[in-house]
């Protein structure tokens, strides 16, 4: 399955691979000839995710435009290439509502993938903390701050704003790190404010650190950075980004000011769809009864929306 947001990438994965890579698989004994043969009939995914304005990494699309434009290309793909088998399209992003879900299967999914619903859950890998922070967002309560993996690029994921400074703190990181070429050229107000608050520990600590971490598993990244200050400084704020999740992760007391948990809006729809039920609290959230309420509930919405549309005589 392919997770796109773009319809530059989705074709990618829609199309064969390339005859190029199929020949290089089968040199290296990893298909044989007759798979590689195989291969060029069939599309890289025969499942695409289209994933609108999400938690995490997300580029902010809107479902509407882009579920359409996403269906349209998969048809052209397979008109193309005459697969024999459809490439099944369907939705992520947004969805923490039954009319979120509905919302998706009219646009013409042909399946829903939750995301930032079942962070909120007994099964998730995070810490209590967190989930407690989650289940008292509403819709409004998310923010855009930097990618800790991208941060140079200046790329974007979804994160919690209430109850934490981490998007605010991430976003200024970033403007001094387009602002400035050296961690030396920060005056020196901001960057006690910075080790201070932010790290609650000085540069060269967060610095040793890293350099640690980078002398064990990528040598070439320590060379870089200490001829490149500006490339140094990237690496030392990228440090926060690591920090603020396992703080997260572990719902360390006193810190929540630093969470940094990839969150989006379906978060807030959920707690509004089950505001006074007994999903109300996290505890009872379990992933398999969060996905049977949103399926249930749009397909009982569905179900009286069309009744409703029936029994109304045509103009």
């Amino acid at each position: 399955m392919a997770k796109v947001s773009r319809p530059e990438v989705a074709a990618a994965f829609m199309r064969p691979p390339a005859g190029v890579l199929l020949g290089r698989l089968v040199q290296e004994g990893a298909l044989s000839r007759a798979e590689a043969e195989i291969a060029r009939e069939l599309p890289i995914s025969e499942d695409i995710c289209v994933e609108a304005d999400s938690a995490g990494h997300t580029d902010g699309r809107s479902a509407y435009a882009l579920m359409p434009a996403m269906l349209s290309l998969r048809d052209e793909e397979m008109a193309r290439h005459g697969y024999a088998k459809p490439i099944r399209a369907g939705a992520s992003g947004g969805l923490g509502a039954p009319e979120a879900v509905a919302a998706a299967f009219v646009l013409g999914a042909e399946f829903v993938i939750t995301g930032s619903v079942n962070q909120c859950s007994p099964e998730a890998g995070t810490s209590d903390a967190v989930k407690e922070m989650l289940a008292g967002l509403d819709v409004q309560d998310t923010a855009y701050a930097p990618a800790g993996d991208m941060f140079e690029l200046g790329a974007k994921v979804q994160v919690a704003r209430k109850g934490t400074l981490f998007p605010a703190r991430a976003n200024k990181l970033y403007q001094l790190y387009r602002r400035y070429g050296s961690l030396e050229e920060i005056d020196e107000a901001t960057r006690r404010m910075i080790e201070e608050k932010y790290f609650g520990r000085s540069f060269d600590e967060v610095w040793a650190e890293t350099r640690d971490y980078l002398a064990e598993r990528k040598a070439y990244e320590l060379e870089r950075a200490e001829q490149n200050p500006k490339h140094r400084m990237a690496l030392i704020f990228r440090w926060y980004f690591v920090h603020s999740i396992r703080l997260a992760m572990r719902g360390a007391p006193g810190q929540e000011v630093d969470y940094q948990v990839h969150c989006g809006p379906a978060m807030g729809a959920f707690n509004r769809f089950v505001a006074g039920t007994d999903l109300a609290d996290w505890r009872n959230r379990h992933v398999d009864v969060i996905a049977e309420r949103l399926m249930r509930g749009a397909a009982d919405l569905l179900d009286a929306r069309f009744r409703a549309m029936l029994a109304t005589p045509a103009k």
